[in-house]
């Protein structure tokens, strides 16, 4: 009997330089045995070193993808990514509003680690008002943390507190990524459900590349979710996932990438 992947869907912008973005996600997907289709928001031309372009699919063509993967495969579970603008963000919002079962990991994308806003301003509210509210699971960084509350989060007695203010806020279970706090010696990462509270820690791996773990990290959750696991075990999976993508990386000319292809999770 033919083994059967569940599929799963990327929203998200494209990485030219094949570390993050779509391409990060469809290799996490693949490594994780799911079915990886995707509808693209934004072309990028961008390298390790920075992002120097940005090319915006229109809305209605956004539309078009979703319809057209929407109506050919089951799709278990999605992920997002880069939306880049409010137009987008409520045409993607408009999807899941019609396809609730779809469940949906939001990886709250505005600002590249090399400095490029990957979110306009204007499309903040869009997916606050729009988009978060149909979700399973937030996974902001500290960053984009701080702007979602108005306030900086600096120090580890924070992220509990604030992964909770996160979800009095939007009402969704937050993961709040603690991988960016200052002299960090261990990566923590913080999930509140509105009951419980899950704690995820890895040693910290200095002097490791780390382009393209935010949208890692989330299309494991997203692979993970789509076979089955309840949101603690997915992220638990999926955090384990990360740290050997980190640990066993690959040489990628002149510099290290994540290996999306280590030991396999169970």
């Amino acid at each position: 009997m033919k083994k059967e992947f569940p599929v799963t869907l990327t929203i998200a912008g494209s990485d030219s330089g094949g570390g993050a973005g779509v391409q990060a996600d469809l290799k996490t997907f693949s490594s994780l045995a799911t079915f990886g289709t995707t509808v693209f928001t934004c072309l990028t031309a961008q390298n390790p070193d920075g992002v120097s372009g940005i090319y915006e699919i229109s809305p209605d063509f956004v539309s078009a993808q979703l319809q057209a993967v929407s109506s050919y495969f089951p799709i278990k579970a999605a992920k997002t990514g880069m939306l880049y603008s409010k137009d987008i963000i409520k045409s993607v919002a408009s999807f899941f509003y019609e396809n609730p079962d779809i469940q949906l990991v939001l990886d709250p994308v505005m600002v590249a680690t090399s400095g490029a806003k990957l979110l306009k301003d204007d499309a903040i509210q869009s997916l606050v008002e729009d988009l978060i509210p149909l979700s399973k699971l937030i996974t902001p960084n500290l960053d984009e943390a701080s702007l979602l509350l108005g306030e900086p989060i600096n120090h580890y007695d924070q992220l509990v507190p604030m992964a909770k203010k996160l979800f009095e806020k939007f009402k969704v279970p937050v993961l709040l990524k603690g991988g960016h706090l200052p002299n960090a010696t261990i990566a923590i990462d913080v999930l509140f459900d509105g009951k419980s509270t899950y704690e995820y820690s890895k040693a910290y791996l200095k002097e490791k590349h780390t382009h393209g773990t935010g949208c890692t990290y989330s299309a494991a959750i997203t692979a993970m979710i789509a076979h089955g696991k309840n949101l603690s075990e997915a992220i638990g999976s999926a955090k384990e996932y990360l740290h050997l993508t980190i640990e066993d990386d690959i040489l990628t000319g002149p510099i290290h990438h994540l290996n999306h292809f280590p030991e396999p999770i169970n």
